[in-house]
């Protein structure tokens, strides 16, 4: 009979329904509900909390409801029932089963697949059809299903536990983990390891983060099926078989899926120098070509290292000898290189052969221009930008781009492809450009052309708050709009020179915080209350608007309504707070509104970029850098 039913229900869903449409339903707003309800003269009952992970084995269907069927109006027939489920019906049958598989399907859509109770509501309705017509003679009333969904229990991070660091279930070095998302959401999960130097095949298991230093009862192990794992150590050991030209292993998991993948990385896209000239704080990537060699123009001012990693010093190199300028590196915890001279170098580093190459830059220039490959027009250093600039008048034809007055390292190819000895490259009109070269950039050395607007990169403010001392960059969009984000503290002013007071902007009328501005020797702006803002100039209509900000953190734990509030710190020139942090998102936002807001990545936040996240839960030291260096980050310091 359940056989029938089931097929008979099915074949109800494409017959024409002659009563009116089902009611609309939203998982969000669910009724509280009786644990009996009426279904026409009969009843359906609750059965409390439905666990589908505690099916049996080969167990297909599971009862959602107990029915007490309603009185037939024409018991010639056989009647059926529906399960209805917003404007979705299920087959059930007569003792309220229905398939296993579509109410796991039904609680993941609907919530994901954490096994945690989840609450759908629900009706059931009978039917009886002559064989042509259906129609449906009962609903019931509204009823609640609880239902845990079938899944694994995943934890926050696993440890790689294996050949590689003496199979010591303790050691945390190797973490495998998603982005501090829920699991259940993201389930994949990553980690990074080094090849083996000796080329050795690399086994191991999976140490989950309640499971460090206890048994082995809890570990991820290899299934038997390639590319499958299984749960509570129920396997044997993961392998990787080795790689020769591996320089790392990308390992991934997906919980749910229970697979797992290997992934050989032979030599990054970029690698990266830190050193004394940033204080060890900022990594300068270097552009490699695929084989090993990599190569960036690189401002240094003391010792530096190199390391495969821009946000940590895992597998670091440093010198294994040489001097300054030259010499090989090892990953086995050597010194520094030697400490150079402060200025320019083009910085050469091959990982195949473990060596490095410094040659100091003098100057750097465009070749070439109106058929002139004897004369460079000299191009400077725009700190703000990171790129070497010269805004200057163009014939044209074909340039390029080369260092010391020299053709030993010179750039060519194409715009967004620059390479050492590389084809020549063309303008086609002639005209006043803008020319930038980027030599020291995520990307590869590239440059752009564009037509000069004649509005500078940068205006710049300055006033009482740094004692008339230092020059706060505001960014330009090209068509004399400038904004920048600056603490203020009494009367300040503008000038289109960091490095001077030529040509400076003052009031002509307004007040601290909006007017117009001119440049025959005006009064200064006057003081607005001590704060935050953003400042807005516009030069082509010569005014000046100041917005005060609050800034907070938000999302923390899920919460989006309510901000953590940060203060400024005049010493570190940022926003500042220690707070406790939930594992997961967050972004950080201006005057508890969504108008201004920062996401993206740490090192450069955007206006409306994407979620940030924290790995793991803790105290923290959030610093928010605002239009610092011509752009936003922020820094996340565990306490």
């Amino acid at each position: 009979m359940k056989k029938f039913m089931y097929i008979a229900a099915a074949a109800l869903l494409g017959l024409t329904a002659c009563t009116e449409d089902y009611k609309d339903w939203t998982p969000q707003e669910q009724p509280t509900q009786p644990a009996t309800v009426t279904f026409g003269n009969g009843s359906v009952t609750e059965v409390g909390v439905i666990d589908l992970n505690a099916l049996a084995e080969g167990q297909e269907t599971v009862q959602v409801a107990s029915i007490k069927a309603p009185t037939a109006s024409d018991e010639s027939y056989a009647p059926v029932y529906t399960l209805n489920i917003g404007e979705e019906t299920y087959a059930i049958d007569a003792e309220g089963n229905m398939s296993a598989a579509e109410l796991q399907d039904i609680i993941a859509n609907l919530y994901g697949r954490k096994p945690v109770a989840r609450d759908v509501t629900a009706t059931i309705s009978m039917w009886v059809s002559d064989g042509a017509t259906a129609v449906k003679t009962a609903t019931s009333d509204a009823f609640i299903i609880n239902a845990i969904p079938q899944a694994p229990t995943i934890e926050a991070a696993y440890y790689l536990t294996g050949s590689i660091n003496g199979w010591d279930n303790s050691d945390t070095t190797y973490k495998l983990t998603n982005d501090g998302s829920d699991p259940y959401t993201n389930q994949t999960f990553k980690l990074r390891i080094p090849a083996p130097e000796d080329g050795s095949n690399v086994e191991f298991k999976m140490t989950p983060e309640s499971g460090l230093g206890g048994d082995w009862s809890g570990c991820l192990a290899a299934g038997s099926e390639e590319g499958k794992f299984v749960y509570n150590n129920a396997g044997g050991n993961f392998v990787i078989t080795a790689d020769p030209d591996a320089l790392f292993y990308d390992i991934t998991f997906n919980m749910l899926d229970q697979t797992w993948k290997a992934t050989p990385v032979g030599f990054n896209e970029f690698i990266y120098e830190i050193g004394n000239e940033s204080g060890w704080s900022e990594p300068h990537p270097l552009y490699g070509n695929g084989q090993g060699q990599y190569e960036a123009v690189i401002y240094l001012n003391g010792e530096f290292k190199f390391k495969p990693n821009k946000d940590n010093w895992d597998g670091d190199w440093e010198k294994a000898s040489g001097d300054a300028t030259a010499g090989t590196l090892t990953t086995d915890g050597g010194p520094n290189v030697d400490a150079v001279e402060a200025g320019s170098y083009y910085v050469q580093v091959d990982l195949k052969e473990m060596t490095y190459k410094l040659t100091p830059i003098t100057s750097i220039g465009i070749i070439g221009n109106g058929g002139d490959w004897n004369n460079d027009i000299e191009m400077t250093y725009n700190e703000n930008l990171k790129c070497w600039e010269a805004r200057t008048a163009l014939a044209g034809g074909e340039f390029k781009f080369r260092a010391n007055h020299d053709w030993a390292i010179n750039w060519g190819g194409s715009f967004d492809n620059l390479t050492q000895g590389g084809s020549n490259l063309s303008v086609a009109e002639a005209g006043d450009y803008v020319v930038r070269l980027y030599l020291c950039d995520e990307a590869p050395a590239h440059c752009t052309v564009k037509a000069d607007s004649g509005y500078p990169d940068f205006i710049y403010e300055i006033g009482n708050e740094s004692g008339w001392s230092t020059s706060h960059a505001l960014l330009g969009n090209g068509a004399g709009l400038y904004t920048g984000i600056y603490y203020l503290n009494g009367e300040f002013k503008f000038k289109p020179n960091a490095d001077n007071w030529d040509d400076d902007y003052e009031k002509a009328s307004g007040d601290a915080y909006a007017g117009t501005l001119k440049q025959d020797g005006g009064p200064n702006v006057d003081a607005p209350e001590t704060g935050l803002y953003l400042i807005e100039v516009d030069l082509s209509a010569m005014t000046y608007q100041l917005t005060a900000l609050t800034v907070g953190i938000i999302g923390n734990g899920g919460d989006w309504n309510n901000d953590i509030e940060m203060t400024y710190n005049t010493d570190a020139g940022c926003m500042e707070v220690t707070t406790e942090l939930a594992a997961g998102e967050f972004k950080f936002r201006a005057n508890h509104d969504w108008a201004i807001n920062w996401g993206g990545s740490f090192d450069n936040l955007t206006q409306d970029g994407g979620n940030l996240s924290v790995a793991e839960a803790g105290t923290y030291k959030v610093q928010l850098f605002l239009s610092y260096a011509g752009k936003h980050h922020c820094t996340l310091t565990k306490q």
